[in-house]
């Protein structure tokens, strides 16, 4: 699969010309767009085209990268997201907290009681078979009603022009099949070479998305419904700005199968809506600021804790502690460090300097000692914005350093 990806990026403009020449001749428009304003605008253009008020939507990473939803109601239209996640996070009016399973920050009571109050009915907080038959009531319709429906893709098939979908709730399938005309919406990271590395694709996907064998639906397809209308919007967005750096372009192999995030110890903790701004987990961390500047990037930053997990799930290999490292550095050479940070690094950076400090801050620390493994330093402002929420751990009495040196294990 890395070899397929590798094999894309390094000759993306060459993939993206066949893919088009072979979707076009199988009936498909297709579209470029240089970023998340052209992407909206092109999409909108197509729904007033066709008088279209009511969009169905499958789920589609990257209309949440360009903000398609807003976009689309600012301009008086109705969008239903047809995936049950995307759907529960849609009418709390949030984003999604993880890539794969987009409501796995809520519990089934804040599921309930969030229908109850959206669908002006009692709905169980705790039977989840009540829920997902109420929230697919109030979905259905909407395939039916919506002129269009817009989906997003796992792979784009370079060799056939085919677009290829994995899912596990076949709303996907209706989405493109029901509404008369059918939206593509891809980043140009999704090409694959041949129909042979889309399988590869997905024996790796659900296993690392989802640890499923294979999901329950995969759909290729290869130009539009007879007597329907389908377009695929292909989406840069900083992507190319990511495959021209070499130390970036294997962030654009990611198949978005989101195991950096489930085994990300800070992600466990904190969620999606911290660690990340649209794309969450290590791969949010690293290809975030390409696609909404370094700004959005920079925060999340410091929740990575370089222990590596990442890449050893990464079923591409894509270096990701490594990577998550340079955008860092790339932040500092903009935002500079504060000065408390710039302080503690050179103490750090010296490590005799280091050692001595710490030796006076053990001594300093008994004062402050709340028992025998936390601090009571609310009181001391340097580090009171540290200690709002938490304690910090005292310093050991015997460091690391001087054991191994005694010989003590």
């Amino acid at each position: 699969m890395k070899r397929a990806k590798h094999q894309i990026t390094s000759s993306l403009d060459h993939y993206l010309e066949v893919f088009q020449k072979a979707a076009e001749a199988s009936g498909v428009i297709v579209h470029f767009a240089t970023d998340d304003r052209e992407a909206n605008r092109i999409v909108l253009d197509i729904a007033r085209k066709h008088s279209v008020s009511t969009i169905a939507k499958s789920k589609s990473m990257v209309s949440e990268e360009i903000e398609f939803n807003h976009a689309a109601e600012a301009a008086g239209l109705r969008v239903v997201e047809t995936d049950l996640g995307e759907w529960i996070v849609q009418i709390r009016h949030e984003r999604p907290s993880h890539m794969v399973m987009p409501a796995v920050h809520l519990s089934r009571q804040e599921v309930g009681a969030e229908m109850s109050v959206v669908l002006d009915r009692a709905i169980s907080q705790e039977d989840i078979a009540e829920q997902v038959k109420n929230a697919r009531d109030e979905i259905r319709e909407a395939f039916f009603t919506a002129g269009m429906g817009i989906t997003g893709a796992n792979a784009l098939i370079a060799e056939s022009g085919t677009v290829m979908m994995v899912t596990n709730e076949g709303n996907g399938r209706l989405c493109a099949s029901l509404p008369p005309v059918h939206v593509v919406l891809a980043g140009i990271e999704k090409l694959v070479p041949s129909f042979e590395d889309a399988v590869t694709q997905i024996r790796l996907l659900a296993r690392s998305g989802t640890a499923q064998r294979i999901t329950s639906y995969t759909t290729f397809i290869s130009g539009p419904t007879p007597g329907h209308e389908m377009h695929i919007v292909l989406v840069d967005n900083g992507r190319r700005a990511m495959a021209a750096l070499p130390e970036f372009a294997e962030a654009l192999h990611c198949i978005r199968c989101a195991a950096c995030a489930n085994v990300c110890p800070p992600y466990r903790e904190v969620g999606g809506h911290a660690f990340g701004y649209i794309y969450t987990g290590a791969i949010g961390l690293v290809v975030t600021g390409f696609h909404h500047g370094l700004d959005a990037a920079a925060g999340p930053q410091s929740l990575c804790l370089s222990c590596n997990a990442c890449e050893t799930v990464c079923p591409v290999g894509i270096p990701l502690p490594r990577q998550i490292l340079d955008v860092r550095a790339v932040v500092v050479a903009k935002n500079g460090i504060k000065q408390p940070k710039r302080s503690a690094l050179a103490v750090f950076a010296r490590p005799r300097t280091a050692n001595l400090a710490l030796k006076i801050a053990r001594k300093v620390q008994q004062p402050v000692t709340r028992d025998a493994r936390l601090l009571r330093v609310r009181g001391v402002s340097l580090l009171r914005g540290q200690t709002r929420w938490r304690s910090l751990p005292l310093l050991a009495r015997r460091p690391l350093q001087s054991r191994i040196s005694n010989g003590e294990t």
